[in-house]
């Protein structure tokens, strides 16, 4: 066919000037066409490639630059005393007056004794004046309203002490029977808040994050562990917004208990 249109154009341009123009390009037409057909779809490839060559680039130096990343330590040197020699003293703490003395009225033991050896003046006080004032073994002229001073009077042993032991946590991979498993309440909520990492959506990561989460006594989250992930951006996506699930708690005997529970999140590219 090519010799056909080589002949064609020969004998269209047989006795005409060929050096104008027209003859090469009519003679050239099918390569040129070839050619930038090529270009032009290599092009488009290339365009389409690239964000994705990019972004997988940009994901494994990340994910080298983390692996090299080192912790360095630094002891610093203690701080110098503090001359406490030119500080002015402390200002003296005020002592809270004393508080009103409580009247007091001489009440001692009656001692049995001959009558000419009684002292006339001595009497015992009745229980109306009791009430009213402090036994003592004076008479002391007081407040009758003041609070009695009882602070000899108080206990300084130590009572019995109530312990309180720290409930703990259930084995992540150990089964509890249960009558009632937790079940979500915001999942629909806490998967569209997720989404899809852009940066793994143009790197073409896709896989399950596979999650064991803590349920608490009260539904809410408490902690969690990450049975297997495709990919640590995945990961972190995830593990995000795991602290804003919520559950209604599982039930163990008619009572609230803790309970792991497994949750799988789904990345596919479609």
């Amino acid at each position: 066919m090519a010799a056909v249109a080589f002949e064609w154009d020969d004998r269209l341009f047989a006795g005409r000037n060929r050096e104008y123009g027209a003859y090469f390009l009519r003679k050239n037409y099918v390569r040129h066409t070839l050619r930038a057909l090529i270009i032009a779809t290599s092009a488009v490839a290339l365009g389409i490639a690239v964000p994705f060559v990019k972004a997988y680039i940009e994901a494994k130096l990340e994910g080298l630059y983390r692996t090299k990343k080192k912790v360095v330590i630094t002891e610093l040197m203690e701080p110098p005393p503090i001359d406490k020699k030119n500080e002015p003293p402390p200002p003296p703490v005020e002592q809270p007056p004393p508080p009103p003395q409580r009247a007091q009225i001489k009440f001692v033991p009656p001692q049995v004794v001959k009558e000419e050896e009684a002292k006339k003046e001595e009497t015992i006080a009745n229980i109306d004046t009791l009430m009213k004032v402090d036994p003592g073994t004076k008479d002391v002229q007081g407040d009758p309203n003041a609070i009695p001073d009882i602070s000899e009077l108080e206990g300084k042993g130590q009572g019995p002490v109530e312990v309180v032991e720290k409930e703990e946590d259930p084995d992540p991979m150990g089964f509890v029977a249960v009558e009632k498993e937790p079940q979500p309440v915001n999942m629909d909520e806490i998967r569209k808040r997720i989404g899809y990492p852009p940066l793994a959506k143009e790197a073409g990561i896709q896989g399950k994050v596979i999650v064991r989460v803590l349920v608490g006594k009260t539904g809410k989250y408490e902690k969690h562990i990450v049975l297997k992930s495709p990919h640590k951006l995945l990961t972190e996506a995830v593990e995000k917004e795991l602290p804003n699930l919520e559950f209604t708690p599982g039930i163990q005997a008619g009572k609230p208990i803790k309970v792991w529970v497994t949750i799988p999140f789904d990345f596919q590219l479609r």
